[in-house]
Order: structure tokens, then sequence, then C-alpha cells
């Protein structure tokens, strides 16, 4: 736009500004409002001709405002959690605006709004393993539109009445078989949902297992049947695939292919189940386990890719807000707030446990808090930033209150525990030496 007219330039900019779906906000140097686009208006109940022009400090807690944030750091901010007012939850992308000098001149942001789905999560009393559904609708309610459009050609089939063969590849913890489970609540099958681990059955019986087997001294009917059979109108889970003998991955293939399988008596079994075979391992290891596949099933499979969570930050938030709601209901407790200086310090973690390490950290502040807000103190150690800088929200006094801080904190985990060491020190994240060692810093043992 370089070469456009000023003035059809700026009518470019307005109506774009204004078609915008996301809530957006622009603020010179001084944090005067420059622009509040129509969906901003909306998402906060504020007329545009009351805001524009005036300190956004009017409008807003100071101390909440991610535009101010960025100008003082700064630094962008990207797919952050924000809490700008009670109520509102959003993901947040701000940036410092600098002139052709360098010079700031000001900030801009732009908030795509997460309050249904955090509220969602926050709803979810009562749960029960039937709500498998719901849980994976909120786990799996994703920004990245590579893995939504995965996600939504993947329901398309279970509507089918042969569903297409799927290959599910991700890290330790993506949540795969959560998926795999979804898959098959979506598609209304009236059969089972039958797992097998293929690493678990040796290379001779996995044939058997797959395919059954029809010569005594097999005695009852159903130990003849094979999983394919026995998930007959269901879905049948094959974890880690790669492990299967080259000959039985073509042979399982061949019955993709053709729609059924010869059994060993003779009979042609018709293949009624959908299959969703899965690879695990990091990135380099799915590599070689692709390697490890036989042509013919590669081709039978279509692949999904499960993103890590680092791969996935938008989506942190409303993930955290579910486990750590699911937590609350299992132990009777009101959920504890969770300031965004806690929820940017979670977004900065890498989580390379994934979807396990999120449910299992969630679990733990809910034991921490008591019910009570969280704190940055709260996190575990590799969790909690080391200096509050890699944090978006502004510095805490923490190294006055350290001390106190974390002398309250291991009192207060002692309660929950009724003086359990071993299991403080776990929930604490540090070692029981450790933590007699600061018991008696604190003069918390009864020498």
């Amino acid at each position: 736009m370089d070469s456009m007219n000023p003035v059809l330039q700026s009518a470019y900019y307005e109506q774009l500004l204004y078609t915008l779906p996301e809530a957006v906000t622009v603020v010179d140097r001084q944090g005067k409002v420059l622009a509040f686009n129509r969906a901003a208006s909306s998402f906060y109940g504020i007329p545009q001709e009351e805001i524009i022009g005036r300190p956004i400090g009017d409008f807003f807690q100071r101390n909440s405002l991610m535009l101010l944030q960025v100008m003082e750091n700064q630094l962008p901010v990207t797919g952050a959690y924000h809490q700008p007012t009670p109520g509102k939850h959003v993901s947040i992308y701000a940036a410092p605006v600098f002139d052709a000098s360098k010079e700031l001149i000001g900030a801009i942001s732009i908030e795509q709004d997460i309050t249904s789905v955090v509220l969602l999560s926050q709803q979810r009393i009562g749960m029960t393993m039937s709500d498998a559904r719901q849980d994976a609708q909120i786990i799996f309610s994703t920004s990245d539109k590579s893995f939504q459009a995965s996600l939504d050609r993947a329901k398309a089939w279970q509507g089918l009445t042969t569903s297409t063969p799927l290959l599910l590849l991700g890290e330790v913890g993506v949540g795969k078989a959560m998926l795999a489970r979804h898959f098959h609540e979506i598609s209304h099958r009236k059969g089972p949902f039958i797992a097998m681990d293929c690493r678990a059955v040796t290379e001779g019986l996995l044939d058997i297992e797959l395919f059954g087997f029809s010569v005594e001294p097999l005695r009852h009917e159903e130990e003849r049947k094979g999983k394919l059979e026995i998930a007959a109108h269901g879905t049948l889970w094959l974890s880690h695939i790669d492990q299967m003998a080259p000959q039985t991955q073509n042979k399982l293939a061949q019955a993709l292919l053709e729609g059924g399988y010869q059994a060993s008596n003779g009979a042609f079994v018709p293949l009624s189940c959908h299959v969703i075979a899965s690879i695990i391992g990091s990135q380099e290891k799915q590599r070689e386990a692709m390697d490890r596949l036989e042509d013919s099933l590669r081709y039978a499979l279509e692949m999904i890719y499960v993103p890590k969570l680092s791969e996935r930050k938008e989506d942190l938030p409303s993930i955290c807000h579910f486990y750590l709601t699911k937590a609350a209901i299992e132990r009777g407790k009101s959920q504890p707030e969770m300031p965004p200086d806690v929820m940017n310090a979670l977004s900065s973690y890498a989580w390379p446990g994934n979807l396990y390490e999120v449910k299992k950290v969630m679990e733990q502040l809910m034991i921490v808090s008591d019910g009570e807000a969280l704190t940055v103190a709260m996190l575990p150690r590799g969790i909690r930033p080391e200096t509050m800088e890699t944090l978006t929200e502004p510095a805490m006094p923490l190294e006055s209150l350290a001390r106190e801080v974390e002398q309250q904190q291991i009192e207060h985990v002692l309660r929950q525990t009724n003086g359990n060491k071993a299991k403080a020190a776990r929930i604490l994240g540090i070692s029981r030496g450790t933590l007699y060692y600061k018991m008696r810093n604190y003069g918390l043992l009864d020498e």
C-alpha cells in the first residue's frame, strides 16, 4: 500500500478495522485511544465515540492493561491469556509501534474472545466418564487452522457408512487416545471401542489377536474372534502400529482395502469397524516409526498430526482452565482464580509432557491453593519464572516476600497432607531432605 493515495489508504485501514471480528485497540504513547473498532465496542460495551480520544486508563484498570505493559517493555506479546475486566477472558496479541526513526509512538492490541470456552470449562459440574465427548470438545477446541482443518475432515468421515482409517501422529501426552475415542463417540457407532497396544502382543500372536483363529484348542466362540471382528460396528484403536510385523501390516492393509478378510476357516469376514492407529514419539522417533510401516499400510491410512502443546499456545488458557475446573470438582472445592501473571507464566513454559503434564500441574495447584487465588509462587519449580521479567505482567516484590510466602506454602501443604512429609515434598516439587531443612529453618519441626 506504499504507493496508494494516503486518503484511500486511510479508508482501507478504517474498513479493515471495522470488519475484523477481533477486538482491536490502538493507543498513542500517552495511552490515548486512537482506534477502537466495532468488535471491541461490542465486547466491552463501550461506545466508540466515548473512548476514542480519551486515556485508556479511564476505562480499564491500568495494571491490567497489556497495551501499557508492551509499551513499557517494548516487547510484543503473542497469544497470551488476559483478563482485562471481571468476567472477560481473551487471548491477546499486543505490540509496541515504532516510527521510521525507531521511536516508540504507541501500541496496538488484537483480542480474541475466549470467554465462552473458559466459562464452559468452569460449568463442567458433575462430570462423569460418559462426558468424554464434551471433554474432548474442550481439549481439541483449537485456534490452529491446520489442526482444525484435519479435525473437521476426520469428523466429516465419521458420518459416512465406511469411515476412512486414520493414523494419528504425535508426541506422548498430546491426546491421541482421547481423540480416537472422541471420533468413536461422534460417529454414533453402536459397536464397542476396542483398544490394543501392538507393543504388548508378541509378534506371533498379533496376527491371531487381529484376525482370530478357528482351530482347537481354543474353545470359546469369542476367543476365536479377532479384534477386528470383536469391534464390529465400533472402533478398533491400534496404538504403536509400527511395532506390527510386516506380514501382519500387509494383511491389515489388504483388509482395509477390500473391506474384509478371509478367516483361517476360509470364510470371508466383512470389516465393519473403524480402524484408528497411532504412532508415538518425538518427530525423530515418528520418522523412524514411519520407516517401519509397510507402504501398503501407510497408503491405506489417512494421517492426522496432533500438535504438541508448545505449538498450541493460543489453546493453553482454555486447557488449563478445563483441568483446573475438573480438579476442583473432583475435590469438591471452588475453582481458584487464575490471575494473568500466573497464566502468562504457564504460557511461557514449554510443556514437554503435553496434556499429561498440564493435568498433573493443575491438580497440584488445586491442592496447594485449596480454592484460593493462584499465585506465581505456587507454581512448581521449572514452571515458576526465575525472574518476573519473563512475564508480561508488572513485577511483584517477591524477593521481600519470598521467605514468608514459602513458609506459608509449606505450612499449607503440610496441613493438606496431614503432616505427611513425603507427600508434601512431592507436591512442593522438592526432595524430602530439602523439606526437612526448610521446616527446621522456619521452626516447623518438633525437635
